[in-house]
C-alpha cells in the first residue's frame, strides 16, 4: 500500500481503477442531498438562480457597484461576482464537507478492501454537479447582459482539471486529519472566508494595492477566477504558461495528499 502511494501516478490510477464506483456513488451522494424535498434536485438549479438575482439587485441596483468604471449595465458586477462566488463554492463545499468525511463512513472503514480513498474524488465531483449547474445560470446571465456567449468559454472545464485535482488533494489530507483531530471541522469556515477574501471575488485584481496582488496568487483560488472571467466574460484567451504551472502545483498537492491520506489510513479504524 505505502508503495503505490509514493508512485506519482497512484493519484490517476485510483480514479481510473474505481471510476466506475466514483461514478454510483456521486449520483448517490447527489440523490441522497434531495432525497425527501418537494423539488428535489430542482434546487440545484434555484438556488445560484436566485443568489444571482439577489446580487444583481444588492450589488446592480442598490449599491450601484461596477467592475469598471465605464460599466453602464447593473448586471456586470453582479455575473463577474458570481462567476467568483461559484468556483469558491466549489472549494469550499470540499474543504467542509472534508473533516467529516471519514468518520461519517465508519462502516466502509471496517472493510479492509474497501478504496477509501475515492471518497475525495466522490465529494469533489459532486461539488463538480452543483458548479456546472451555476455555470449554466451564469452563461444564461451573460447572454442576457452582453447579447452573446464567447466561443472561448469552452476552454472552462479544461481550466477547471487542475482546480478539481488540486482540490482533491486538500480532501485527501483534510479528511484523514479530521479522523484524529475533530477540532479541525471547525477551523475550515475560517478557511473558507480566507479563500473567499483573500481572492479576487468581491473585488478586481487591479484594484489591488501594488505588491499585495502577487501574494493573493498564493490563494489556489486567484488564479482559476481571473482565467475563467477571462475566457467565460471577457473572451480573452487562457494564460496557457501560468495553466501550466498549476496543473504542476495541482498534481504535487494531489500526490502529497494522497500519500499522507495513505500514511494516515492505517490509524482510522482503531480511532473509530
Amino acid at each position: 500500500m505505502q508503495d503505490r502511494a509514493t508512485n506519482p501516478l497512484s493519484v490517476l490510477e485510483t480514479l481510473l481503477r474505481h471510476r466506475t464506483l466514483i461514478g454510483q456513488l456521486i449520483k448517490r451522494e447527489i440523490a441522497g442531498r434531495y432525497r425527501g424535498s418537494f423539488l428535489g434536485v430542482f434546487w440545484s438549479f434555484l438556488n445560484p438562480l436566485l443568489m444571482l438575482s439577489i446580487y444583481t439587485f444588492v450589488f446592480g441596483v442598490v449599491f450601484k457597484s461596477r467592475w469598471r468604471p465605464d460599466a453602464v449595465n447593473h448586471m456586470e458586477f453582479a455575473v463577474v461576482m458570481f462567476a467568483g462566488v461559484m468556483l469558491h463554492s466549489l472549494i469550499s463545499e470540499c474543504v467542509m464537507r472534508a473533516p467529516s468525511l471519514i468518520v461519517s463512513n465508519v462502516n466502509f472503514v471496517k472493510k479492509v478492501v474497501f478504496p477509501l480513498e475515492i471518497f475525495a474524488w466522490v465529494t469533489v465531483g459532486a461539488a463538480l454537479f452543483h458548479t456546472a449547474i451555476a455555470m449554466v445560470i451564469l452563461l444564461i446571465a451573460i447572454f442576457i447582459w452582453q447579447g452573446h456567449v464567447m466561443l472561448s468559454v469552452l476552454w472552462v472545464p479544461v481550466l477547471l482539471m487542475p482546480f478539481a485535482l488540486l482540490t482533491v488533494g486538500l480532501v485527501w489530507f483534510i479528511s484523514s486529519l479530521g479522523v484524529f483531530l475533530r477540532d479541525i471541522g471547525q477551523l475550515m469556515g475560517i478557511v473558507s472566508s480566507l479563500l473567499m477574501f483573500m481572492a479576487p471575488i468581491f473585488y478586481p485584481l487591479h484594484s489591488v494595492p501594488v505588491g499585495f496582488a502577487e501574494f493573493l496568487y498564493l490563494n489556489p483560488l486567484t488564479f482559476i477566477v481571473e482565467q475563467v472571467r477571462n475566457v467565460a466574460i471577457w473572451g480573452s484567451p487562457v494564460d496557457w504558461l501560468g495553466w501550466a504551472l498549476y496543473c504542476f502545483v495541482a498534481y504535487v498537492v494531489a500526490w502529497l495528499g494522497f500519500m499522507w491520506f495513505q500514511r494516515m489510513r492505517g490509524g482510522f479504524a482503531d480511532v473509530l
